[in-house]
């Protein structure tokens, strides 16, 4: 895995660099989109796990926002 590819989703842009803490963001944002395919195949939506994890998820997407890394935020749930 190389730093243009959290968890093995190719990162939008060209060449995109991102400074440290885009990068986490964009990596923890990466694992919340995992983390809620696996729970909606296992579990039902109003369990607890799933309603956690998508409140993790949607926080992170709006860390992904704060940091102006929006649009690659947005390009990877595309790829979903």
């Amino acid at each position: 895995m190389d730093a243009d590819s959290p968890g093995g989703y190719p990162l939008p842009g060209p060449t995109a660099r991102y400074d440290d803490l885009q990068a986490l963001f964009l990596m923890r944002l990466v694992r919340f989109m995992k983390l809620r395919t696996q729970l909606e195949r296992r579990v039902p939506r109003d369990e607890r796990r799933c309603r956690m994890v998508e409140a993790a998820f949607r926080s992170t997407l709006a860390d992904c926002e704060a940091l102006g890394v929006e649009a690659e935020a947005y390009a990877l749930l595309e790829t979903d």
